[in-house]
């Protein structure tokens, strides 16, 4: 599944033009607080990936079948039209396309976006693909331990957008990857968060991450 992801400074844009895509989905998520983590070093949580991420106020996630079908979607006039709104709101901050990996399908109130606990990655492995098999393997196999957990996606980042909409080199975004927890609510992630089997994964998160910024949000789907 090919994904193209926005993150927005406000939601003007979204009121005014979203668009409504063939063989598309599209969720709109409202940061409802940024948190800390414990999933990388004290350190590490200082330095930022993103430029100003506390902007963040509301992320849009558009979902394709595959990368043709969204460069298909992309080329046409409701695309265009919403774009035209981002760039009159001047809400954008940055974008990411990314390949989507879906360890745990999302149930529940998740199929329609819901609770979510949501995550710019920024790798420690020395490469993309090292991060990918460990991300999309040990570290997917050590989340499904986890309780009340309704959807687990992997947004393996493939492109990178400013502010200007256009294309950002790595030292600008140093986002790998988008992690996406599912629960029914901050109660049940504040349980799967206090289980035993979260120390594992926390360890394998210090392993794997080099930077995490950690957002609350609430979605729905819009089309």
């Amino acid at each position: 599944m090919s994904t193209h992801i926005l993150c927005l400074a406000g939601d003007a844009a979204v009121r005014a033009a979203l668009p409504r895509l063939p063989n598309a989905q599209a969720h709109v998520y409202r940061v409802l607080r940024h948190i800390p983590t414990d999933s990388v070093t004290d350190d590490l949580a200082r330095r930022p990936i993103v430029p100003e991420p506390e902007r963040i106020h509301t992320i849009v996630e558009f979902s394709f079948t595959d990368a043709a079908v969204q460069a298909q979607a992309q080329a046409g006039a409701p695309w265009r039209a919403f774009t035209a709104a981002v760039e009159e709101a001047g809400e954008r901050l940055y974008a990411f396309d990314a390949f989507s990996n879906v360890p745990i399908a999302p149930a529940k109130g998740a199929a329609e976006g819901g609770f979510r606990r949501w995550m710019l990655l920024r790798r420690a492995a020395a490469s993309p693909a090292a991060f990918r098999d460990a991300w999309f393997g040990r570290h997917a196999d050590l989340v499904k331990q986890l309780p009340r957990v309704d959807g687990y996606v992997q947004n393996l980042v493939t492109a990178r957008l400013g502010a200007d909409g256009q294309p950002a080199e790595y030292e600008s975004l140093r986002v790998d990857g988008i992690a996406e927890l599912c629960f029914a609510d901050e109660s049940a992630m504040l349980e799967a968060y206090a289980a035993d089997a979260r120390l594992p994964l926390r360890d394998d998160g210090r392993a794997l991450l080099a930077g995490i910024v950690t957002l609350l949000v609430q979605g729905s789907r819009a089309s």
